[in-house]
């Protein structure tokens, strides 16, 4: 189920979302249909900051500030829906080579907030694998300039708080967070928030339109999935995921096989014969082989469970053939992991083979 309530917050304005328990509700989140909801497409991205307990006002701006810088310096260098490789260039032409790399002359066309200054520094930051966070840079410019980096459109940042009885001075803080947020940043934000917190008059600037989700009954969710949550960013194409461990280290060996490496592509978008849009782990087209890396990312609860049965199934009359690997087993033994990979290649090489000689 995806909340269908995001894809209608215009851009720059907050909505409310009431959650009768809001780390299930994340857990539950159907952020690929939020996504290609958006625009038809899955160019979008959607960013979660969570707090057990909400914090003072100036934690809770430091915490945005430090999400979406995290996302930017996992992203590096696929900044503005683009992917450069951009080399080392001397002062004086580093203005020029930035412009040239990132293609912004057309950015900067419709986008006047692009300040040339601040991606200068953190371009030299995130080259040295240092989060693009400065002094020297108003918290104001910084967040609007990590959200258009992380996403020049159709970028959803949401506030999810645990926390059932917080202090009233700090949600109203958290209300006039994300409304700044909104703003300054042009993007949809959506406040997840306990339901007994619905008639705090500290959040009525953004309780108006507020919308109910639908209750779930709680599922034992991996340990790593509250951490997780912190930091959520989806959908990353192209390229294994930044926060995924098991992705990165299967990238890291299959490039290193010289059977596989020119095979598969990872998160890679496809749509079913039902005409439903899905963002598998790896792809590799010419076969239709799909592999899914499970466990790592929201795969462990009953619903994950039932929507991942029913993904196979489109998938499957779609004349793909899935593969699935627990996170645990990439990471504990990535040798076998890819073997399995091999092994289903070489299934499916042999059924073309097959197909092709039967006349």
């Amino acid at each position: 189920m995806s909340f269908n309530g995001f894809t209608q917050i215009p851009e720059g304005v907050v909505k409310a979302f009431l959650c009768t328990d809001v780390t299930e509700a994340i857990s539950q989140m159907g952020l690929s249909e939020v996504v290609s909801s958006m625009d038809g497409t899955m160019d979008g991205k959607v960013v979660v900051q969570s707090w057990e307990s909400l914090p003072d006002h100036e934690a809770v701006l430091a915490d945005i500030l430090q999400a979406l810088a995290t996302v930017t310096l996992a992203l590096w260098p696929m900044w503005y829906g683009q992917e450069v490789s951009l080399q080392a260039a001397a002062e004086s032409t580093l203005e020029e080579s930035l412009l040239h790399q990132f293609k912004l002359h057309k950015l900067q066309a419709t986008r006047q907030d692009l300040y040339l200054p601040w991606l200068k520094a953190a371009v030299g930051a995130c080259q040295v694998g240092k989060l693009p966070v400065f002094q020297n840079f108003s918290r104001t410019v910084q967040v609007s300039q990590l959200a258009l980096a992380i996403a020049p459109a159709n970028l959803l940042v949401v506030l999810a708080i645990c926390d059932r009885y917080p202090p009233s001075h700090r949600l109203l803080s958290l209300a006039r967070a994300a409304t700044w947020l909104a703003q300054e940043t042009k993007t949809r934000v959506a406040v997840l928030i306990p339901a007994e917190l619905a008639k705090q008059r500290e959040l009525d600037s953004i309780l108006y339109g507020a919308i109910a989700l639908p209750d779930w009954v709680p599922q034992k969710v991996a340990q790593t999935t509250v951490e997780e949550a912190k930091h959520i960013i989806w959908p990353i194409q192209g390229k294994p995921h930044p926060f995924s461990p098991g992705e990165q280290l299967l990238a890291k060996f299959l490039s290193q096989d010289t059977e596989l490496a020119s095979l598969f592509w990872f998160n890679q978008s496809i749509e079913t014969s039902r005409g439903r849009r899905y963002l598998v782990d790896l792809l590799w087209l010419d076969g239709k082989v799909v592999v899914e890396v499970d466990g790592y990312r929201h795969h462990s609860n009953m619903f994950a469970f039932t929507e991942d049965r029913h993904r196979d199934y489109e998938l499957l009359i779609s004349g793909y053939l899935v593969l699935r690997l627990t996170h645990d087993e990439v990471i504990t033994d990535i040798a076998i992991a890819v073997e399995k990979i091999r092994d289903v290649v070489k299934f499916r090489r042999r059924q073309q083979f097959i197909k092709r000689e039967v006349p």
